[in-house]
């Protein structure tokens, strides 16, 4: 199996650029990551030994970005994954590893080689439902427990362009989105809309994970969507 996901430092910068393009939308972006740290303590109960692999970190570093190295009391035994250099996950978090990765191969570690695989707003970024089970199955084949984030499609604000609403009919966002500085968010490989009913439909295990809402928390509206997946 192959995993693919963007250059996620692209990705990023656009996103930092269009959907957190001052303080209080940073604000708020930093309290909703946050929350999804203490979720991540709290479900997936870590400890000073244990090996987490973070897919998909980003180049850009900043108050919102790389909530896991951010406040992780451990982070000697995080090994960081990005399509970019690293430079700026390394810079500011000099304990951690760092791995560089190429879209639509397989990440380079042996099976089994972590306890925990982490991803944080990467799913939604791989293209289609084949890329997204392919990148899945390639967190599940190198930890026994996986955590990804996502933003959930039912929060009132699409995160990427701080557009409200439009979101809820993806068609339109997109035609809407076309020709306007905005364009990079209107073609599916670069965002793609998910919610709890499509993250089980397109699960690719027999197995099926748990999925909760997190972030800034307003019921089945809240603003992040936490898939955890524990084989023992």
């Amino acid at each position: 199996m192959r995993s693919n996901m963007t250059q996620s430092g692209d990705t990023d910068a656009v996103y930092y650029q269009h959907g957190v393009a001052n303080s209080v939308a940073m604000g708020i972006l930093r309290r909703a990551r946050m929350g999804m740290f203490r979720l991540f303590m709290e479900l997936m109960k870590p400890g000073p030994a244990t090996r987490i692999i973070d897919v998909g970190t980003s180049e850009e570093e900043n108050d919102g970005a790389n909530f896991l190295e951010k406040a992780y009391p451990w982070r000697h035994n995080i090994i960081c994954a990005g399509t970019g250099s690293g430079n700026a996950v390394r810079a500011a978090y000099p304990e951690v590893g760092f791995a560089h990765i190429q879209p639509g191969r397989k990440l380079p570690f042996q099976t089994g080689a972590f306890d925990i695989a982490c991803s944080n707003a990467v799913l939604e970024h791989v293209g289609g439902v084949r890329q997204r089970r392919e990148f899945i199955l390639e967190l599940l084949r190198v930890a026994p427990a996986v955590f990804i984030t996502v933003p959930n499609r039912w929060f009132p604000v699409e995160h990427h362009t701080s557009i409200p609403l439009l979101h809820f009919a993806p068609s339109a966002f997109r035609r809407a989105l076309r020709r306007t500085r905005l364009e990079y968010w209107s073609r599916i490989e670069n965002v793609d809309f998910l919610d709890r009913r499509r993250l089980l439909r397109e699960w690719p295990s027999e197995r099926l994970p748990t999925i909760l809402y997190t972030g800034l928390r307003l019921g089945p509206f809240s603003s992040n969507l936490a898939i955890v997946s524990k084989n023992s």
